[in-house]
């Protein structure tokens, strides 16, 4: 049986590089988020969808993540999603998808179900910006059986209609970006913005802030923390947030420690910054996330 059940997207990233080269990777929100559970658990399994001309390369780079695949189906009559990654000062994307949008959107309307090691997991994290897709009815039926509902919450999924909003109160986790939370809140006070997310229902919140770390919460001591970013030379941005989401899950359910939780989020992140695309699953990598969690935890100061 699989722990950690994590969906989200592959999409294959397109990086321009300051000389002028291009130079492409595994990405999408479900690798990033699975290798930041991965990291913390020895058990992880990945829902995702590919295309047909997904490429023999990042197969094999999805495969040494080390997380189980039984999830992954592959649709061959459908291309795969490209994107290209640009971002501003504030390591905000401002790039995007590339690929065909009715293709996308066919591949997306292709449903998963859970295999049968993925049926009780202690915990279900999905990736995504659509309150309605069928991925969400499974997590909630996985709910029903003992799960722990984590959700990360893509930009776009909080329109006017406010589509994500009802949601929240049926997760248990939830770890949206800045942006996202600030515009739900209103406000641009940290305190003040977690105070909001706090009254929407979810026991355990992550905020993450790019290069400024993240700000976390948990209803059972009604505390919130200040988690500075694990300081790392910063290649490429790419994936940080959805490895934070992945280790944060894992965290959380693990402890029930929210400074534990966000400070395994923040490793988790700073293990993806380091290079352009995923880093290859090791044991000693996950030797060194463990020996920056005590320095993490106490660099943590009350928001």
């Amino acid at each position: 049986m699989v722990d950690y059940v994590v969906y989200g997207k592959i999409i294959v990233d397109a990086f321009h590089l300051a000389d002028g080269t291009v130079r492409t990777a595994l990405g999408g929100g479900g690798p990033q988020a699975a290798f930041g559970a991965r990291l913390w658990s020895d058990s992880v399994g990945l829902l995702t969808r590919t295309g047909g001309d997904f490429e023999a390369e990042y197969a094999d780079e999805l495969r040494v993540l080390d997380v189980d695949l039984a999830g992954w189906r592959s649709f061959p009559d459908i291309l795969q999603p490209r994107a290209r990654m640009v971002y501003d000062q504030n390591e905000l994307m401002i790039g995007g998808l590339v690929s065909s949008e009715e293709a996308w959107t066919l591949l997306l309307a292709q449903r998963l179900v859970l295999p049968e090691p993925y049926q009780h997991p202690r915990a279900i994290h999905l990736v995504t910006e659509f309150a309605s897709e069928p991925m969400i009815d499974e997590a909630r039926a996985a709910r029903s059986r003992g799960a722990l509902f984590s959700l990360e919450p893509i930009p776009g999924g909080f329109d006017a209609e406010g589509r994500m909003l009802p949601l929240l109160g049926e997760v248990d986790l939830v770890s949206p970006d800045w942006p996202t939370a600030r515009l739900v809140a209103g406000c641009d006070e940290p305190a003040r913005v977690m105070l909001h997310w706090s009254t929407l229902g979810p026991k355990a919140i992550a905020i993450r802030r790019g290069a400024q770390g993240s700000y976390v919460w948990s209803s059972d001591r009604n505390e919130a923390w200040h988690i500075p970013p694990v300081r790392v030379p910063v290649v490429d941005p790419t994936g940080a947030g959805n490895a934070y989401g992945g280790g944060f899950c894992v965290g959380w359910t693990e402890t029930e420690d929210i400074r534990q939780a966000g400070c395994r989020g923040a490793i988790s992140a700073s293990m993806v910054v380091r290079q352009i695309g995923l880093p290859t699953m090791s044991a000693k990598l996950r030797d060194e996330a463990r020996s920056l969690l005590e320095g993490a935890v106490a660099s943590a100061r009350r928001l």
